[in-house]
């Protein structure tokens, strides 16, 4: 078996309202420490870019490439790529959190997350039309499947033990790591906020059970998109979740929820 090399995940942030919280991402950088590898890919969907800032010129995207890949050989650090971004881009381009990344094949992971975080506009207006429960876990499906883990995890878990007999629930997806259950599961809280009630109640009951079990559980609830949610009985619906430890995501960072599951699976 190859060794695993580790690498830093950069991810270029487009902000197209300096004064607003949105954000498209139109880059992905990957670096080794040790400069054994480095790799830097920026969206070339101009659409996407196009319907969220009309008067930026497309050549400067390019750009924005070509300034980073000339100095390539000298980023090290987050810290440098951000004097770079602010040196040449002002506040038009963010840098997010460096991500861990640890992988055999640097070259292959680079394709792997560049099809993960620069989705093609198509895929995006598919996604934004999508609404409820049966819409979520199809999204969850296909970015699992883009990142090739969906195989390994185990899909309409049972958990009738923990919840009682007769009850016909089962979550959607999950994995085991040592004495850790990991799952995710689709709440669509926009269509009803039943669904998340429901869930707080029986995830109470499969943690309790799992921990006699000397299991711990983690649920993730993956939520409908963030514009959905501002009605106050869907923020209602987030807190009773929250409040039964379930970790609440929405549906926009199901590609970053798919790859922190395959850097889990593949470790």
């Amino acid at each position: 078996m190859a060794e695993k090399r580790q690498l830093e995940l950069y991810l270029l942030r487009f902000l197209p309202h300096v004064l607003r919280d949105d954000f498209v991402t139109v880059g992905v950088l990957l670096l080794e420490s040790d400069g054994g590898f480095a790799e830097v890919r920026v969206t070339r969907d101009w659409r996407m870019l196009q319907c969220v800032a009309p008067d930026v010129e497309l050549e400067w995207f390019e750009m924005v490439e070509r300034e980073i890949r000339g100095r390539l050989g000298s980023l090290r650090r987050r810290e440098e790529l951000m004097e770079l971004m602010s040196e040449r881009f002002g506040t038009m381009i963010d840098v997010a959190p460096t991500k861990a990344v640890l992988t055999e094949d640097p070259a292959k992971e680079m394709e792997v997350l560049a099809s993960m975080y620069l989705v093609p506009m198509e895929r995006r207006e598919r996604l934004q039309q999508r609404t409820g429960r049966v819409a979520i876990v199809s999204t969850m499906q296909e970015a699992f499947t883009n990142a090739g883990v969906l195989e390994l995890m185990q899909r309409d878990l049972d958990v009738v033990q923990y919840t009682g007999q007769g009850d016909p629930f089962r979550i959607d997806f999950g994995f085991r790591l040592g004495s850790v259950v990991k799952m995710f599961h689709a709440v669509s809280v926009a269509a009803n906020v039943d669904q998340a009630l429901a869930l707080a109640y029986r995830y109470s009951r499969v943690e309790a059970g799992m921990r006699r079990e000397q299991l711990q559980a983690s649920l993730t609830a993956v939520v409908d998109q963030e514009m959905a949610l501002q009605e106050e009985k869907t923020r209602f619906a987030i807190r009773m979740l929250e409040q039964t430890s379930v970790r609440v995501r929405t549906v926009e960072e199901i590609a970053e929820i798919a790859g922190e599951v395959r850097r889990e699976l593949r470790a």
